[in-house]
């Protein structure tokens, strides 16, 4: 009976190991290796063995390549070199053998590779010469085109002291190589005087090549001195200050002291210590309208350079002038509203193209417009 048992046993746990379930798929990756595994291990161990075999001192060897030989007692043009160009030299004793020198790597510019070009050389001017006005010519523009100040036109010309926002075509000016005061030497004056005058040391002037002067550096009246970097005292220059003739003929004829722009256009030239109001270049005949409100206390053609002008007086201190004009719409004494017509662009007096010369002054001095419009 226990040995049929036993059998029973037996026969029960042989069935059990061929069953399905109980199968190697069965048992977790962790507890049995399967091939996937194997395979894993024999990769690296192939790649391991590569990486050996690489580096390996053998593999380190230079490739023999076709070298020339050249043998003791030849002369260099009887170098031997064999005909394949895949042939492998022999040793030979007693032979040196021609190596491969370090080949330099010159990187090389643009500059490099073009022509040779040699610099044109700028002759730096040391004297005094001479420009004509043209049309659409302001000051400001002239003396930028030679590079300097515009103050150095109006220190270098005696036409430009009384008027020296007023050009006319065909006007000539005085041109200074440099920033500075063309002086006329007087009786009594020396170098040190001048310099003194002018706020420069003396050496600016008795070295400056364009003065020509020698030691002792004596001065004849009426000499002409180029003053390098000299500046002259500002004088304000005082303006005629209009007055109404009679009464308006419109009541309310006082300004708001806030002023509109009196006319459309481009600013052509503006308001600088030589050029003491504003230019607006336009087309000959655009409106020009009152900046503001007041009683016209001028209507007529200058003498003085302003061609057809108007001046309008604000009765609050303040007084505009228009200038240049083709023609003007108003007469003395009438009474004008902000943005009426007053007159038409031109170009008349001393002007160098269609613009109006707008100016504010109060007092007898002129102000800067840009203060009072918007």
């Amino acid at each position: 009976m226990q040995g049929s048992r036993a059998l029973a046993r037996v026969t029960k746990a042989y069935s059990a190991t061929r069953s399905p379930q109980s199968s190697a798929w069965s048992v977790p990756w962790r507890d049995q290796p399967t091939i996937s595994r194997y395979a894993g291990h024999l990769i690296l161990g192939l790649l391991l063995l590569v990486l050996i075999y690489g580096v390996s001192p053998v593999r380190l060897d230079a490739p023999e390549l076709d070298t020339p030989v050249l043998q003791e007692g030849l002369p260099d043009s009887e170098v031997a070199v064999p005909s394949s160009a895949y042939a492998l030299t022999q040793p030979v004793p007693s032979a040196r053998y021609l190596e491969a020198g370090a080949v330099p790597f010159t990187m090389r510019t643009w500059g490099e590779t073009l022509p040779m070009m040699e610099e044109p050389r700028r002759v730096l001017r040391t004297t005094v010469t001479q420009y004509t006005v043209q049309a659409g010519d302001t000051m400001l523009g002239i003396a930028q085109r030679f590079g300097l100040k515009g103050t150095t036109l109006l220190y270098a010309n005696d036409s430009l002291a009384d008027q020296p926002d007023l050009l006319k075509i065909g006007q000539v000016l005085n041109i200074l190589p440099v920033d500075g005061v063309y002086h006329t030497v007087a009786k009594g004056e020396t170098v040190e005087s001048i310099a003194t005058k002018y706020k420069v040391d003396a050496d600016a002037i008795a070295l400056y090549p364009g003065n020509n002067l020698a030691a002792p550096y004596e001065l004849a009246v009426g000499q002409k001195l180029i003053v390098p970097g000299g500046v002259k005292p500002y004088v304000p220059r005082t303006v005629t200050t209009y007055h109404a003739t009679g009464t308006a003929t419109r009541a309310g004829a006082t300004g708001t002291g806030q002023l509109a722009w009196p006319m459309s256009g481009r600013i052509s030239q503006g308001y600088w210590e030589g050029h003491r109001a504003i230019d607006i270049s336009a087309v000959r005949g655009t409106s020009i309208l009152a900046a503001d409100s007041g009683t016209v206390v001028a209507a007529q053609y200058s003498n003085v350079g302003y061609g057809r002008m108007v001046v309008i007086d604000h009765g609050n201190g303040y007084q505009t002038l228009y200038a240049h004009m083709d023609a003007f719409y108003v007469e003395v004494g009438q009474a004008v509203t902000k943005a009426q017509v007053i007159g038409k662009c031109g170009s008349t007096g001393n002007s160098t193209g269609p613009h109006l010369h707008f100016e504010v002054r109060k007092g007898g001095v002129q102000l800067n417009p840009y203060s009072f419009l918007p």
